[in-house]
């Protein structure tokens, strides 16, 4: 048994109501989250470009081989380690993340030691945003209604980097994210509107 074996619905804390189905489901890719969250490449280049010039400032100063070797140990070891934490965090964040879209809503579940589920009604959306990468996946940004509730903290790492004043829900490392916008597109368009909710909402590259 895990921390997510009482969902009803994978994703959900509870049944979905009536009328409402699950049309998309998908977690984040690890690599999504090593890269762009934990920074896991970038901290082991750092730790290798260290350790390098200090090798080769003590080669230059003349230290014994023995010296070397067991400088080269104890910064690798400590390396390796922090590397690793970063890799398990960025793991962990993946395996334990559902994004879920239905036919009336945007439903965020993380968290490793405290799981979060955050809810965002699709009428509550102002606007979205895909940004394609380089590895074939992408990220899709929600920015909500002027005064909905959504908080950052709730959201990281799933939300828009350095915006705070408008935090910005987002689904990190999608796969194929040209048909989930076009999914989200047609959804919106479907969700009856009135006069007090938004006219439309577009998906524009960002």
């Amino acid at each position: 048994m895990n921390e997510y074996s009482h969902e009803p619905i994978p994703g959900l804390p509870g049944e979905l109501p009536e009328g409402e189905q699950v049309l998309w489901q998908a977690s984040p890719s690890w690599d999504a989250m090593a890269k762009r969250v934990f920074q896991v490449y970038t901290a082991a280049l750092y730790f290798l470009i260290l350790i390098v010039a200090h090798l080769i400032y003590r080669i230059m100063d003349g230290a014994p081989l023995s010296m070397l070797t067991g400088t080269l140990a104890w910064q690798g070891g400590l390396a390796l380690a922090v590397v690793g934490i970063l890799a398990i965090m960025s793991k962990l964040y993946a395996a334990s993340t559902l994004y879920t879209i239905t036919s009336r809503r945007l439903i965020i579940r993380s968290g490793v030691a405290l799981p979060m589920i955050v809810n965002l009604p699709l009428t509550k959306v102002e606007s979205a945003g895909l940004r394609r990468l380089r590895d074939g996946t992408g990220d899709i940004s929600f920015l909500p209604v002027e005064g909905t509730k959504v908080f950052w903290l709730m959201l990281w790492p799933h939300v828009r980097p350095l915006h705070f004043s408008r935090v910005q829900p987002l689904l990190r490392g999608v796969e194929d994210p040209d048909a989930v916008a076009r999914l989200l597109v047609n959804v919106i368009e479907d969700i009856p509107k009135t006069s007090n909710e938004i006219e439309a909402t577009q998906i524009a590259a960002v």
